[in-house]
């Protein structure tokens, strides 16, 4: 009685639009609980079988149509009214399903699958309505309907020599996958074209290292932790110290010792340091000053040295006359 408390499908719709789905759906789980027998003519079942079978229909009702049979307790008599009462849905549903099929074309479909639903949906209303269709007509079917560009496409499977409906969908579903991944490789880049590198890609010849975290006690240089310890946390014996390669932050970077060597000391004079470290004594870096002082000369200052003449501007009267009287 538990199992009979759930709906296992759909119940019948007011309408009957369901009714042919719904009969299937009855007649197959009352044979899996024994009760068949319960709705059939002359039947010999026993009144606990036939309770459960009633019990059964009416949780699989609408609850509208429940009204209309709440007085059956037969569910002979109950399988009968809804017969009559909805299997006129043959007569209305046999020229809907035979108009669909003469409509249905390969064609109109974009994928396999649609179509192939669309056959089996029509193909079973057909049978139920009594029509019988083969496997050989809806070959046909298919074979008849393909696109006008794929008329070899369709002489090649013909000449397959399918039997089955089924072995051709399964043949046309494989061709359309691969006609899709064909698309895709095709319109991933240009034709002849090389691929693009991915993003994550490393060079094989000049491969890199990963960056690994360097972790101490402290504040050090380079972001590091610590006074330049270098730690690897996938080595154990990677503590060693190292020398960090960037200058402390606020210090200018010393010269080598051959430039110390020839630079020299502006307070005393002296080589070998420079002047913010010189400890020469004050009185001596004075006497060092004034000695440069004496020994410095203007720049735009010419002293008069033997075998050089001074020139005036009466040197040069003489010429101007000399000049003027030849013009005359």
């Amino acid at each position: 009685m538990a199992n009979m408390e759930k709906i296992q499908f759909p119940a019948l719709d007011i309408t009957g639009t369901n009714y042919i789905s719904w009969v299937t759906n009855v007649e197959l789980h009352l044979e899996s609980l024994g009760l068949s027998e319960t709705i059939k003519e002359d039947n010999t079942s026993t009144p606990q079988d036939k309770a459960k079978s009633v019990i059964f229909l009416r949780r699989h009702l609408d609850e509208s149509i429940i009204y209309d049979y709440a007085n059956m307790r037969d569910p002979k008599e109950l399988w009968k009214s809804l017969k009559d009462r909805f299997d006129h849905q043959k007569d209305i549903t046999l020229p809907l399903a035979r108009d669909e099929w003469q409509s249905l074309r390969f064609q109109d479909f974009d994928k396999v699958m649609n179509y192939n639903s669309a056959v089996l949906g029509i193909v079973a209303k057909l049978r139920y309505c009594g029509d019988t269709i083969t496997e050989s007509q809806m070959l046909e079917k298919t074979y008849t309907t393909f696109h006008k560009s794929h008329i070899t496409l369709q002489q090649q499977y013909r000449l397959r020599g399918y039997t089955k409906f089924s072995d051709l969908i399964v043949a046309l579903l494989i061709a359309e996958k691969n006609n899709e991944l064909l698309i895709k490789n095709h319109m991933t880049r240009p034709t002849g074209s090389k691929a693009f590198p991915e993003a994550n890609a490393l060079d094989a010849k000049k491969p890199t290292k990963e960056n690994k975290a360097f972790r101490g006690r402290g504040r050090g240089r380079q972001n590091y932790r610590g006074r330049g310890r270098k730690y690897n946390p996938q080595d154990r014996k990677s503590f060693q110290w190292v020398r960090s390669e960037q200058s402390p932050k606020g210090k200018e970077q010393q010269g080598s010792t051959s430039q110390k060597r020839e630079d020299a000391c502006f307070r005393c004079g002296t080589k070998g340091h420079w002047s913010r470290i010189c400890r020469t004594p004050a009185h001596l870096c004075d006497l060092y000053k004034k000695s440069v002082k004496g020994k410095e000369k203007e720049v735009n200052f010419a002293e008069h040295s033997e075998g050089t003449t001074h020139l005036d501007a009466s040197d040069f009267v003489n010429d101007f006359e000399e000049t003027a009287i030849t013009d005359a």
